[in-house]
């Protein structure tokens, strides 16, 4: 109960503030709106979500991990700016690069000041920057693939869900709740398919990026095992597989399989997570 209401209130800003922005779009009307406002749903509705679990914050903030909303904000920003533009996908995805990496610099700052040489820790921000590319490039394809409006969001909540347990079991219940703000974000964007919209591409590079540095977080400054992060962030590439079947039975055959790596990602860190004190 204590977990619940430290969790909830949090969780229904987020997904009221996603909910009323999607609204909004789709009562506007005009397509190039919706796409712009689709990343700026998420990347506010997660600034907000977040504010209300730590409250305001100093800038530049003290600790890393919340620089996170400024990161979400920034990059809906970006996408919505992007999304009216006709730009080629390579383009898009070496500025994500470039983004990525300058979000990575600030958020893993405590390694560079007392882990990494300067050597590894920029070898460790390229391959990072390249690890939210490579998602982003796979939440891509699934969001331009004809398919029920329903699919996309349904994977993206099961693909927040597994955060959410992996990094409450990885003994951080602060990133934890981060995870369920993320997750009440793509509830809220449910709203679309009241009109069977399906979300844009626009709020790819925004929810890779949240996502990949809530893992990181997990993974750096918790007990989250490398296995787990892996595992979640690149569960969606499951949902790439064909079937040649109608498309419900093809949506809940891909959901299976976006669902298995997960829940292989949470029994590797409930094994790991560190022991209960009496």
């Amino acid at each position: 109960m204590f977990l619940l209401k430290q969790i909830l209130p949090a969780a229904i800003i987020a997904m009221m503030v996603a909910a009323g922005i999607c609204s909004f779009a789709l009562f506007w009307g005009r397509e190039r709106a919706r796409i712009e406002l689709d990343p700026l749903a998420v990347g506010i509705a997660y600034f907000i979500g977040h504010l209300f679990v730590v409250g305001w914050m100093p800038f530049p903030p003290t600790d890393t991990t919340n620089w996170l909303p400024w990161f979400g904000l920034v990059t809906a920003v970006w996408s919505a700016f992007c999304a009216g533009w006709a730009m080629k996908d390579w383009v898009r995805m070496l500025i994500l690069f470039l983004v990525s990496a300058t979000i990575l610099r600030l958020l893993l700052n405590p390694k560079f000041q007392y882990g990494w040489s300067l050597t590894e820790g920029y070898a460790w921000v390229a391959c990072l920057a390249a690890a939210i590319v490579l998602v982003a490039f796979i939440l891509d394809v699934l969001v331009r693939r004809p398919a029920m409006a329903l699919e996309m969001p349904a994977f993206l909540l099961v693909i927040c869900a597994g955060t959410f347990g992996s990094l409450m079991l990885s003994g951080s219940m602060l990133l934890g709740q981060f995870a369920a703000v993320l997750g009440a974000v793509v509830f809220g964007c449910l709203v679309l398919t009241t009109r069977r919209v399906a979300l844009g591409r626009g709020i790819v590079p925004v929810f890779s990026l949240l996502l990949v540095t809530l893992l990181l977080s997990g993974y750096f400054f918790a007990e989250l095992p490398a296995a787990s992060a892996a595992l979640i962030a690149f569960a969606p590439v499951f949902a790439l597989i064909p079937t040649r079947m109608p498309t419900l039975p093809a949506f809940g055959i891909r959901a299976v399989l976006v669902s298995l790596p997960i829940l292989v990602a949470l029994v590797i860190a409930f094994r790991s997570s560190p022991p209960l004190s009496y």
